[in-house]
């Protein structure tokens, strides 16, 4: 009777850790393909990803959606440190500028951050509004206050913004994969009221002949 108990004792322990580290697996395996791939990958993708059987997924996540909560919550954690950092940025319409294109460049880097920000789904909305709208909306007011700002500009021409990175994504990352601030930086331009005093990095040139054909070829 104690021998058993004590394999019983030791066996258990061991389990545990079994468990914990198949889920930590699961989690590090589906961040790196989501940011890759987006967020339509399957439990059989993420399976063969992570060398496991696809039960083994099952075991911890009900569905795709107890797994990508976590993971869409980081992302959104990780937008709204960039826009804190831009907040604090003394020209407020520098930081405007910088919180648009840094966010962009995450997005671009990360295709789930671009779904996930651009998602009816409800939860991912709601989740939005609560971390991102509250600083979106004083770097806006900020920015329009400064009179350099177009007063048209709103907080709905940021997604659109957004959504033009995460389109352009998918076709120039084996081209010029900064094109996206060519155009980018010329949206925010069209709504500058006159110059800005900003200085920054060279504007991307536009791509050549061939450069062109191969991105409208990734679009076919």
């Amino acid at each position: 009777m104690p021998a058993t108990a004590a394999v019983s004792s030791t066996a258990a322990p061991r389990v545990r850790k079994d468990v914990a580290r198949n889920r930590a697996l699961l989690l590090a395996t589906a961040d790196r393909l989501i940011a890759v791939r987006g967020l339509d990958v399957t439990f059989h993708e993420l399976a063969e990803a992570a060398g496991v059987g696809v039960g083994t997924v099952y075991r911890h996540f009900a569905d795709r959606n107890a797994l990508l909560g976590a993971l869409i919550e980081q992302r959104f954690e990780a937008a709204r440190d960039i826009l804190l950092a831009a907040e604090q940025i003394g020209d407020p319409v520098e930081a405007l500028r910088t919180a648009v294109l840094r966010t962009c460049e995450h997005q671009f880097s990360d295709r789930a951050m671009w779904q996930a920000m651009l998602s009816v789904a409800e939860g991912h909305r709601d989740l939005a509004k609560e971390r991102l709208l509250p600083v979106l909306t004083r770097i806006v007011e900020r920015a329009r206050s400064t009179g350099r700002l177009r007063a048209d500009f709103t907080l709905t021409d940021l997604p659109m913004i957004f959504m033009l990175t995460g389109g352009l994504s998918s076709h120039i990352a084996r081209t010029q994969p900064d094109l996206w601030r060519r155009y980018v930086e010329a949206i925010l331009d069209g709504f500058m009221v006159r110059e800005s005093d900003r200085t920054g990095a060279a504007v991307p040139a536009a791509p050549t002949d061939d450069e062109l054909e191969d991105i409208i070829s990734c679009t076919e």
